[in-house]
């Protein structure tokens, strides 16, 4: 852990920023891996259900009554 702090401490705002950008990015590939699809739930769904439940599921999300 000493090392990675020392690694962090010696970078500049420019590295500090494109760090930053990078760990967002390992983050979000690996949520992307692991998110569930649709396919996952029901496979027998036809596309209208998975439009419909996917609309659904990005409602309730954002937090929409």
């Amino acid at each position: 852990m000493s090392k990675f702090k020392d690694l962090v401490e010696s970078l500049e705002r420019e590295g500090l920023d494109g760090l930053r950008r990078s760990v967002a990015a390992e983050v979000g590939e690996r949520r992307q891996k692991s998110a569930i699809q649709m396919e996952h739930i029901h496979p027998g769904m036809s596309e209208d259900q998975k439009d419909a439940a996917a609309k659904e599921i990005a409602r309730v999300l954002r937090g929409e009554e």
